[in-house]
C-alpha cells in the first residue's frame, strides 16, 4: 500500500468525520448565552444571518481542524517509515493537534502534560494500527485492511483513525473553542455603526457536535468492517 493510499483513506475517514460534525452543528446553539452589543442586539443580527456565519466562522474553524489533523497524520506516516523512534516526532506531532491549541491557557502545566501523553499515546497506537497497511502490495485501503489485518485489529484502527474526541471528555473543561470576527463583514447596513472585531466562544457546541458526528461515523465504518471481513469469512 503506498503512502498516498494510506493518507486517501484517512483523508476519507477524516472529511466524513467533520462533513458529519458540520451537518450537527448548530450556529444557534453556539451563540446561545453570547452577548455581543447592548440587549444582545448583535446577536440576534447574526442569528437572522446564519448562514454567513456558518461561511466566515464554521466553515474556517472546520477547514482550520482538517488541516491540522491531516498534517499530523502525515507527520506520522514519516515516522512509520523511519526507523526511528517515536519520540524524534513527538514535537511536530504536537505542534499540529487540534486539542493542544485549544488548551485554555490556564490550564495547569500537569494537565498540559497529561494532554500530551493521552495525544501520543493514541498516535502510537494509530502508527501500530495502520503499519501492516503501509507495508502492504494492496494500492486501495480497504484491500490492504483485509489482506494485513483480521477484524479485531481493523475495528481497533477505526477507533484509532477516527475517534478524536476523546481528550474532550477526559479532560473536560480544559479546552476553549473560539473564533474571531469581524461583523462588518456580515452585517452590511448603512444604519449600523462600524463594529468592533469580536470573539465567538462556541466550545459546548462543538464538543456536542464532534462526539455527536464522531459516534456516527465510527457505526457506519465499523459496520463497513463488519460487511467486508465477514463476507472474507464466508
Amino acid at each position: 500500500m503506498t503512502r498516498r493510499a494510506a493518507e486517501t483513506g484517512f483523508e476519507r475517514f477524516t472529511n466524513r468525520t467533520l462533513d458529519a460534525t458540520h451537518e450537527e452543528f448548530s450556529v444557534g446553539r453556539a451563540l446561545d448565552g453570547t452577548t455581543l452589543g447592548p440587549g444582545g442586539a448583535l446577536v440576534d443580527r447574526l442569528r437572522n444571518n446564519s448562514d454567513l456565519l456558518e461561511r466566515h466562522v464554521v466553515e474556517p474553524e472546520l477547514d482550520t481542524y482538517r488541516e491540522r489533523t491531516i498534517r499530523q497524520f502525515s507527520i506520522l506516516l514519516d515516522y512509520v517509515e523511519s526507523d526511528a523512534d517515536l519520540t524524534a516526532f513527538e514535537e511536530d506531532l504536537l505542534a499540529h493537534d487540534n486539542y493542544m491549541g485549544a488548551l485554555k491557557p490556564e490550564v495547569s502545566a500537569d494537565t498540559r502534560d497529561a494532554v500530551a501523553d493521552a495525544t501520543l499515546t493514541r498516535l502510537a497506537r494509530l502508527a501500530e494500527g495502520i503499519e501492516p497497511l503501509v507495508a502492504s502490495p494492496e494500492a486501495d485501503f480497504w484491500a490492504a485492511a483485509e489482506a494485513s489485518l483480521d477484524r479485531t485489529a481493523a475495528m481497533a484502527l477505526v477507533d484509532d483513525a477516527v475517534r478524536f474526541t476523546a481528550p474532550i471528555r477526559a479532560f473536560e473543561g480544559s479546552f476553549v473553542f473560539e473564533a474571531g470576527l469581524d461583523p462588518n463583514e456580515i452585517l452590511t447596513s448603512r444604519l449600523l455603526p462600524s463594529l468592533p472585531t469580536v470573539t465567538i466562544e462556541y466550545t459546548d457546541e462543538a464538543v456536542r457536535s464532534m462526539t455527536t458526528a464522531e459516534e456516527r461515523i465510527v457505526g457506519e465504518l465499523k459496520a463497513e468492517v463488519r460487511n467486508r471481513f465477514d463476507a472474507v469469512g464466508e
